[in-house]
């Protein structure tokens, strides 16, 4: 059995201060064709993303850092286009308290009707919050804790989903407690308080259980998420993909669909109602599809397998199709950058005719210019353009950068 992956270097917790009002102009510089640095990170405004992009119809992009900021415990920031390629940074809110707690922003954050933001801090004591920023007359973004987690509950994955009724869905994991993690449904209430409904709490009777990414939800209301624990005397013990359904009258029922090959990102449905997501492994990993049966467990397609040599290794966060079918996504290793070590790629991946998907890499990090070792995956807007951020390199101390590729 492989350990279970840790992507997570850097911690810095929340904090109860507002936004410091940093503003910087940075002009990007490209490092290769198609690709372009448009932030470099410093501590000043942030520092070590482990964490995709989210986009407000605007086209602006927001995130989050696990440090630097005013009290060096990662910041909320927004970045907005401007003409030159120019584009500005300011700081949402800035964490503060990392010397006393242990909550660091994780995840990529997501927008409500209203265009309040949430996200995820995560604790090492298997605690966290999910918390809320909301936009103000003035501009100014206030920052309040809508659901705190405690040990019971487990350390909460940062990728929240949102329906259109405003609630928001997750999951935690806790590996060593009576539960190892549970599906839960944050509410808002009409007094501006949340109500925190649990799904369905792991492990699962036949043994499948951790949940290692949040969760996906199609049009009947059913969410789909990956485990770290497969089903047990399947002969598959590496984790498996589950659906969950809401029953009229009692809790909701759980239904393997998918066994083993340690899926550990959130899942995408393309418009056929095929899953689509990622297993992780340092030395290579996959990308795959699953495909609804009649009855029974769904049919797993393995559509690309990862070398660790020049397309990379190691794929993180969540996919993204474009609206002609291809998939886009992120590699936290390999690739021929920075003499084949570990600074990772961007990649696409095509389908062809013949029903076998070809791969293009699109960017090859090297580190030193344009960053390194990203831990989540692309956003794709409207034009075509991929937004990511890199945990590491780029500038003189490393602090991770946000690069563009333009098709």
């Amino acid at each position: 059995m492989i350990d279970k992956p840790s992507l997570s270097f850097f911690a810095c917790p929340p904090a109860r201060v507002f936004a410091v009002g940093l503003v910087l102009l940075l002009h990007a510089a490209a490092s290769q064709a198609g690709e372009a640095v448009i932030l470099q990170f410093d501590k000043t405004l942030g520092s070590f993303p482990v964490s995709g992009l989210a986009s407000d119809a605007a086209g602006d992009l927001y995130g989050t850092t696990t440090a630097g900021g005013a009290a060096n415990c990662g910041v909320v920031f927004e970045l907005t286009p401007g003409s030159g390629g120019k584009w500005t940074e300011t700081v949402l809110y800035s964490f503060h308290g990392c010397e006393q707690v242990t909550e660091t922003p994780r995840g990529t954050l997501v927008f409500d009707q209203e265009g309040n933001l949430y996200g995820v801090q995560q604790g090492f004591d298997s605690s966290g919050f999910v918390f809320q920023l909301i936009k103000g007359a003035n501009g100014a973004w206030s920052y309040s804790i809508i659901h705190s987690f405690n040990s019971n509950e487990g350390l909460p994955n940062p990728d929240l989903t949102s329906d259109g009724a405003g609630n928001l869905y997750g999951t935690t994991q806790w590996e060593f407690g009576s539960i190892n993690g549970e599906v839960f449904e944050l509410s808002p209430q009409p007094d501006g308080s949340w109500t925190e409904r649990v799904l369905y709490t792991f492990p699962a009777p036949n043994g499948m259980g951790l949940p290692y990414a949040g969760v996906t939800l199609d049009s009947k209301g059913n969410l789909y998420g990956p485990t770290f624990y497969g089903v047990r005397g399947s002969g598959g013990g590496g984790g498996g993909v589950y659906e969950l359904s809401p029953q009229a009258n009692g809790p909701w029922t759980l239904t393997v669909i998918h066994n083993g090959n340690y899926p550990t990102a959130r899942l995408i449905f393309d418009s056929s109602g095929n899953l689509y997501g990622t297993t992780f492994q340092i030395g290579d990993g996959e990308v795959f599809q699953l495909s609804p049966t009649s009855s029974g467990p769904w049919t797993e397609t393995t559509i690309h397998t990862f070398t660790s040599g020049s397309d990379g290794a190691g794929p993180v966060g969540t996919l993204v199709f474009d609206s002609g079918g291809n998939l886009y996504g992120a590699t936290y290793a390999g690739g021929l950058g920075c003499n084949q070590s570990l600074c990772g790629t961007v990649y696409k991946l095509a389908p062809q005719a013949n029903g076998a998907w070809k791969e293009t890499i699109l960017h090859q990090f090297e580190s030193a210019t344009d960053g390194s070792e990203p831990q989540d995956g692309v956003f794709l807007d409207i034009f075509g353009n991929l937004y990511g951020t890199t945990s590491h390199g780029g500038g003189r101390f490393g602090y991770g950068t946000i690069y563009e590729i333009t098709p």
